[in-house]
């Protein structure tokens, strides 16, 4: 029996912009990732892959090609895809003065913007990264995509945030970025000139990507990964405050200064994309393990998600709640939730010396792994989107779900079975919106470079030739009759 999804279901892919755009044009040399993944003792020591992103794709100039391909080669409806804040302003935005309200803890609550503010913005924007994105915005439109715009995928401007004198030295190092609130009231500048700038072609966004990762990869990171690349759970828990109360002022901006429907969703339909995994214990006879796994799951996938819609923030990480760290002030709104599912992750008790809390590994499963050596469990996804909208009832989005398969081999399965349990929890009542699968192509995957290989489409690193893998007639059929085949 023929699996059917419900009328109106976004069929796309994702991407973003630091992994795609580069290698053909302009390259965008003014970010603090750009700064991690060219820093020579960085690749000494093995911490990236001495892969750069001025190799990529190059959707800055092919990005025609590639919505074409989206549309017509996978027969999709939408795509998601993010702007490079560093390319839109590679010079400060600070001196923009604004109203900055801070609560009683000293967090910043509001960012207030008029209209001389974001005149200022607008002359401080780099014109012809405006006007291409304007024309990629515009293209996807005319080729009939629903754009989903993520504001915040990882690179950060070079102005805010420094982190090879983060990695050195942090206690020293003048610009922070997501250790300051600095870095919150600029990205609320951002947000604002985004929608007002490209409101007209855009309904649909996303603030903030995987707030989690970037707190664990860049600040529980041992041995280094992402920037900075320090491992202190304090420093954990001030980036993914200030991270939520980010996703916070920039869903005022959006909601304030983009004023124009593109599509039904419009105005503006806001939400935040969080990675939510499936956590089980190493040993489930083993009470550490147990309490192990509880703490993971609370922390990585729970903890945000509480803060943006209930105002929680659970700063000792106690599971108690305690009165000064309800925030109900720093709840704005979120529309929607954005769910990337990967992987299923075993947690074991791990003494490491410091906060017991953190005493813990994650591992996958013996057995056969993906490239990025993940385990393949497609029935967590199911799982997952049950509980997010249990807890949280909000409609849902799948924002990225993939595999990395250099050999083409196990893509077309990862789809069906991964499919099949999302359609099982729409049967089961989760308000499942739409699928993005990860990635529309091959890219450059951050500290991995291009070894790890995500994309339906298989991408020529000298020729930046698209070519299609097993996976991609076998998506077409799927968003073009918005069923699944039994």
């Amino acid at each position: 029996m023929t699996k059917r999804f419900p009328d109106g279901f976004l069929w796309g892919t994702a991407t973003s912009a630091f992994q795609v755009e580069m290698g053909r044009g302009k390259p965008s040399r003014d970010s603090d990732w750009w700064a991690w993944v060219h820093d020579d003792e960085n690749i000494r020591r093995k911490v990236v892959s001495g892969d750069t992103p001025e190799n990529g794709p190059g959707s800055w100039e092919l990005y025609p090609e590639d919505f074409r391909i989206a549309r017509e080669g996978l027969g999709n409806n939408a795509i998601r895809l993010s702007m490079d804040w560093a390319r839109l302003f590679p010079e400060p935005t600070t001196g923009v003065e604004v109203g900055v309200v801070c609560d009683a803890h000293g967090d910043v609550s509001k960012v207030e913007i008029d209209e001389t503010g974001l005149n200022e913005l607008k002359s401080l924007a780099d014109p012809e990264a405006v006007r291409i994105y304007r024309e990629m915005l515009s293209d996807a439109r005319d080729k009939g995509l629903t754009v989903m715009l993520t504001l915040f995928h990882w690179p950060i401007p070079s102005w805010l945030h420094d982190p090879i004198a983060c990695r050195d030295d942090v206690d020293s190092a003048p610009l922070r970025g997501w250790l300051d609130q600095t870095t919150v009231v600029e990205f609320a500048k951002y947000a604002a000139f985004a929608a007002s700038t490209f409101g007209d072609l855009v309904d649909l966004y996303a603030t903030v990507n995987e707030p989690r990762i970037v707190g664990q990869h860049g600040y529980l990171s041992d041995p280094p990964e992402f920037p900075p690349g320090l491992y202190s759970p304090e420093h954990l828990m001030t980036v993914l405050r200030h991270l939520s109360i980010a996703h916070a002022v920039a869903y005022d901006q959006v909601k304030r200064w983009d004023v124009e429907s593109a599509s039904h969703l419009g105005p503006a339909t806001v939400g935040v994309v969080c990675v939510l995994q499936y956590f089980e214990p190493a040993d489930p006879g083993n009470p550490k393990d147990v309490e192990a796994a509880r703490f993971v799951e609370y922390l990585y996938n729970e903890w945000f998600l509480n803060s943006v819609t209930k105002g929680d923030f659970d700063v000792d990480l106690d599971g108690v709640i305690q009165p000064q760290e309800q925030r109900p002030h720093m709840v704005r709104g979120c529309d929607f939730i954005g769910v990337n599912y990967y992987t299923r992750w075993y947690v074991r008790h791990a003494p490491r010396g410091g906060d017991p809390q953190f005493d813990y590994a994650l591992g996958p499963r013996d057995g056969e792994l993906t490239d990025s050596n993940w385990d393949v469990y497609p029935q967590g996804l199911r799982s997952v989107l049950n509980w997010a909208h249990a807890r949280y009832r909000r409609p849902i989005y799948v924002t990225e779900n993939g595999i990395t398969d250099s050999r083409d081999e196990r893509r077309v399965g990862y789809l069906l079975d991964h499919l099949g349990q999302l359609h099982a929890a729409i049967e089961d009542g989760v308000p499942v919106l739409g699928y993005f699968h990860w990635s529309l192509m091959d890219n450059f995957e951050w500290a991995d470079g291009y070894r790890m290989r995500f994309g339906l489409y298989n991408v020529d690193r000298r020729t930046k030739e698209r070519t299609p893998t097993k996976a991609v007639p076998v998506y077409r059929e799927i968003a073009s009759s918005n069923t699944l085949p039994e």
